[in-house]
């Protein structure tokens, strides 16, 4: 895309898809993601004047790491119970609370590096490996800056998985039906989506500007 950085992950998914079976693409091209961001990619991503970040103001990377804590704190107490009953279960769970701690890890590093971006024609919108979805400014209605309650409807949706966790400050109305395409390929169809945006202010100018440019 023009004005944009190379992504990693498009790009892991584009080279997958020549190569493996469809179903395979979207699970291996995660793993192999989670891996990159987590303990490959540290370097400050630098963004242009069209990438917008999502994961400075809203306190999600501490949710994250919440999260591994709790696994850890979890998993040494399971640990110990299991061992008066099974050693191999006891590693084996183990193991597996390990390995989902270092793909919470991996989740949360994909934050810095998947920006917001605006494109020529369209808007994509991520949210680290977890979501994302390319939406053409033909289809869009209005762009709300809001903090209200989103409508509980299966077709209003946030970008973050996380739902009322994170606060979103910025709506996204459409014209008809985008579907987000979540972790492992899981799709979930709205018209209405919320997110966060660090410079929203910035953003919405850039969108209107954007927007008034296609017509």
């Amino acid at each position: 895309m023009q004005g944009s950085t190379p992504d990693f992950f498009n790009a892991l998914k584009s080279t997958c898809y020549d190569i493996l079976p469809k179903k395979l693409v979207l699970p291996f091209a995660t793993e192999v993601a989670v891996f990159y961001y987590g303990f490959i990619n540290w370097k400050t991503k630098k963004l242009n004047d069209n990438e917008f970040s999502y994961h400075k103001r809203s306190g999600t990377p501490a949710l994250f790491y919440a999260f591994i804590l709790i696994i850890g704190i979890e998993t040494i107490a399971i640990h110990f119970l299991l061992t008066r009953w099974s050693l191999i279960a006891a590693w084996i769970l183990t193991a597996l609370s390990i390995y989902s701690a270092i793909q919470v890890f991996g989740f949360a590093k994909s934050l810095t590096q998947r920006p917001i971006t605006i494109n020529q024609e369209s808007i994509t919108l991520k949210y680290g490996i977890l979501n994302e979805v390319e939406i053409p400014f033909s289809d869009v209605d209005k762009i709300e800056l809001s903090q209200k309650s989103l409508a509980k409807d299966k077709l209003t949706k946030t970008l973050s998985p996380l739902g009322e966790l994170e606060s979103h400050n910025v709506i996204l109305h459409l014209k008809k039906e985008n579907e987000l395409m979540g972790l492992y390929g899981i799709k979930k169809k709205f018209i209405i989506l919320g997110f966060h945006v660090d410079e929203p202010k910035k953003f919405s100018e850039r969108m209107k500007c954007s927007l008034q440019h296609s017509v």
